[in-house]
């Protein structure tokens, strides 16, 4: 296939594909770059409601849990059915560097980005408030690697 680039003024980078039929492939393509931002990064994650498809960007997810052998995604106002397990979720944000999301316990993850304030009590476990006022705990045998993470290890 043939690709051209041109550099003109414009507000946002869009992109015309010229084809004589629409094909199957050439769909297949349009979606993946609908599916991307100014740098190439894939930032839409499709969830569900009941029989409806929703796309969400993925700066608009706040967590990603499960719950009763189903996996959700939380955003602002909704929570949302993810057709796929936590760890192929945390295979996706790898492959496609969105690194704000961070496994906390085994039936969560959390966006970073999204985190108002974690509250470490005496008892030792680490609450995480959202800032949708949804609320979730960092299990204990997280808590190292996450302390890593966000630099709050002293080194003795």
């Amino acid at each position: 296939m043939r690709t051209e680039i041109k550099i003109e003024k414009c507000n946002k980078p869009y992109c015309v594909i010229h084809t004589e039929t629409e094909t199957e492939g050439i769909c297949k393509v349009a979606e993946s770059i609908r599916k991307m931002d100014e740098s190439g990064k894939i930032v839409i994650l499709t969830a569900w409601d009941g029989d409806y498809c929703i796309q969400l960007k993925i700066d608009e997810v706040f967590r990603i849990f499960s719950m009763e052998k189903k996996v959700y995604v939380e955003t602002e106002k909704e929570v949302l059915l993810l057709r796929m397990r936590l760890y192929e979720f945390e295979e996706l944000s790898e492959n496609y560097g969105w690194t704000d999301f961070i496994r906390i316990s085994n039936t969560d993850i959390v966006n970073f980005s999204k985190i108002t304030s974690l509250d470490m009590s005496i008892s030792g476990v680490v609450k995480v408030n959202l800032i949708n006022g949804s609320k979730t705990v960092i299990s204990r045998r997280f808590v190292t690697k996450i302390k890593k993470q966000l630099n709050m290890i002293h080194k003795k």
